[in-house]
C-alpha cells in the first residue's frame, strides 16, 4: 500500500472563478497550494499560496514548474481548472478556433497532469489528479463543436491516466460541472434562467473531496456537478 505524505497541491487556473474557489477551500484546510499563472499577481494573497509563473502552452515552462514544485516538496495533488469556451458549429468552425479550444481544454491540462504524474511516480507516495471537464463532454448541444470535442477528449484523458497510474497509488478523476454561476457567465447570458446554475464553491467542494484520503478508492470517475 502506498503511504501518502501530504505535500503540495497545484491548482491550474487558480486565478479563475472556479480555481479561486478551489484555492480558498484548500488553504482553509491547511494545504500548501501552488498556482501556475502566466501573470503573477492575479491570485488573491493568502497564506499558504505560492504563485509560479508558468505558461501551460509551453512545454519548457511546465517542466520548470515541475522542478520548482519538487524543490519545495512532493506533489500531493493537482487540479486542472483552466480552460476556455468558444462557440461554432462543426461544419463552420475554422481551424484556428479548433486549435485554440484543444490547446486550452486538452493540451494545457494534459501537460500539467503529465508533470504531476511524473513527479508522483518518481516520489512513490501516490497522489491525486483532478481534471475539470464539463457536462459538455457527455452531452450534445448545437453550436459548441470545438468546445464539446475538446472537453470529451480531456475526459477520456482522465480515464486513460486513471488506468495507467492505478498501480502507483495515484487516482485520476474528472469533474463535470454544468453551467457555473460566475460573473463572466452572467455577463454573457444576461437573460438566462440561473436556477439550475451551480456555484463554484459547490464544484470546489467535490474537487476538495477527490483530493482527500477519503476518496482513495475512487479513480477513473466522471462526476457530474450541478
Amino acid at each position: 500500500m502506498v503511504v501518502r505524505r501530504h505535500g503540495i497541491t497545484v491548482v491550474g487556473g487558480g486565478a479563475g472563478a472556479l480555481g479561486s474557489a478551489v484555492v480558498t477551500r484548500l488553504v482553509a484546510a491547511g494545504r500548501h497550494v501552488v498556482v501556475p499563472t502566466r501573470r503573477p499577481g492575479r491570485v488573491a494573497p493568502l497564506d499558504g499560496v505560492t504563485e509560479i509563473e508558468c505558461n501551460l502552452d509551453d512545454v519548457d515552462s511546465v517542466e520548470r514548474l515541475r522542478i520548482a514544485v519538487e524543490a519545495s516538496g512532493p506533489w500531493d495533488g493537482v487540479v486542472s481548472a483552466s480552460g476556455g469556451f468558444a462557440g461554432g458549429r462543426a461544419h463552420e468552425v475554422e481551424d484556428a478556433a479548433i486549435e485554440a479550444q484543444l490547446a486550452a481544454n486538452l493540451l494545457g491540462p494534459w501537460r500539467l497532469a503529465r508533470a504531476a504524474a511524473a513527479s508522483m511516480v518518481a516520489g512513490g507516495q501516490g497522489g491525486r489528479i483532478v481534471i475539470v471537464a464539463s457536462r459538455a463532454a457527455i452531452e450534445v448541444a448545437r453550436g459548441q463543436a470545438a468546445y464539446q470535442v475538446s472537453k470529451a477528449a480531456v475526459l477520456k484523458l482522465s480515464q486513460v491516466m486513471a488506468a495507467e497510474l492505478r498501480g502507483h497509488g495515484i487516482t485520476v478523476n474528472a469533474v463535470l460541472p454544468g453551467t457555473m454561476d460566475t460573473a463572466s457567465n452572467r455577463a454573457s447570458m444576461p437573460k438566462a434562467d440561473r436556477a439550475s446554475w451551480v456555484s463554484t464553491d459547490s464544484v470546489a467542494a467535490v474537487i476538495e473531496w477527490l483530493l482527500s484520503d477519503a476518496a482513495a478508492a475512487v479513480t477513473g470517475a466522471a462526476i457530474p456537478a450541478g
